[in-house]
C-alpha cells in the first residue's frame, strides 16, 4: 500500500490527467469544425468556378452567333450585289467573296455546336457541384450541431473536474503539493508512478534493492534517484 500522502498525490494525479483530456478534447473540436467549414468553402468555390466556365462558354457562343450573324448579313448583301455587276470580273470577284463568306458560315456553325456540346457538359458539371456543396453544407450543418453539444458536454466536465482537484488539492501539504505539481509540469504529466519488475515505471531505470523495498515497505515517501518522480508500489 503507498503511503496516504501518496494515495491522495495518485488521486490528484488521476484528476489532473483527466483534465488535461479532456482539454485536449475540447482544443481539437474548434480546428475541427474551422477545417469542416473550409470543405464547405472550398466546395463553394469549385461550384463558383463551374458557374463561371459555363458563363464564359455561354458568352463565347453569343459572339459567335453575333460574328455568324454579321457574316449572313455580308453574304446576303454580296449575293444581291450580283444582280447589279455587269462586269466578268467584279462578278467573279463577288463570287469568290460569297464562297469565302459561306466557308467562314460554315466554321462559325461548326464552333457554335461545338460550343453547345461544352455548354451542355458546363452545365452538368454546375449540377453537380451545387449537389456537393449542398452535401457538404449539410454535414457541416450537422456535424457543428453536434461538435457544439460535444464541446458543451467537455466544458462541464472540464468544471466539474476542476473542482474536484482544487479539493483533492486542499488535503495534501503545500509543499509536497508544489513538488508535486513541479514534476507534472516537467515529466509529461507523470509525477506518481507505480513501480513495475523492480523499475520506475516513468523512466524505466531500475531502482537499487534498497529502494525497491522501500517502496514495496510504504513506510516512507520515495522518489526515483534517476527521473525523481514519486513512487509507490501498486501491489
Amino acid at each position: 500500500m503507498p503511503v496516504p500522502e501518496v494515495e491522495e498525490l495518485i488521486a490528484l494525479q488521476q484528476l489532473d490527467r483527466r483534465v488535461v483530456a479532456l482539454e485536449g478534447a475540447a482544443r481539437a473540436i474548434p480546428p475541427l469544425i474551422q477545417e469542416l467549414e473550409s470543405r464547405v468553402q472550398g466546395a463553394r468555390g469549385a461550384r463558383e468556378a463551374a458557374r463561371e466556365a459555363n458563363a464564359q462558354l455561354e458568352k463565347a457562343r453569343r459572339l459567335k452567333e453575333g460574328e455568324l450573324k454579321l457574316v449572313e448579313e455580308q453574304a446576303r448583301e454580296k449575293q444581291a450585289r450580283l444582280y447589279e455587276i455587269r462586269k466578268n470580273e467584279e462578278y467573279s470577284a463577288v463570287l469568290k467573296e460569297i464562297e469565302l463568306l459561306k466557308a467562314k458560315r460554315s466554321a462559325l456553325e461548326e464552333e457554335i455546336l461545338h460550343l453547345f456540346d461544352r455548354i451542355e457538359e458546363a452545365g452538368r458539371t454546375v449540377g453537380v457541384r451545387e449537389a456537393e456543396l449542398r452535401e457538404r453544407e449539410a454535414d457541416f450543418a450537422r456535424l457543428r450541431a453536434a461538435k457544439e453539444v460535444e464541446l458543451e458536454r467537455l466544458q462541464q466536465e472540464i468544471g466539474e473536474f476542476t473542482r474536484r482537484r482544487a479539493g483533492q488539492a486542499r488535503r495534501i501539504e503545500t509543499g509536497l503539493l508544489q513538488s508535486y505539481t513541479r514534476l507534472l509540469k516537467s515529466r509529461g504529466g507523470l509525477a506518481v508512478v507505480p513501480v513495475k519488475d523492480g523499475s520506475c515505471s516513468g523512466c524505466f531505470v531500475a531502482l537499487t534493492p534498497q529502494t525497491h523495498n522501500e517502496v514495496r515497505k510504504g513506510e516512507v515517501l520515495v522518489t526515483c534517484a534517476n527521473c525523481q518522480r514519486i513512487l509507490y508500489w501498486k501491489g
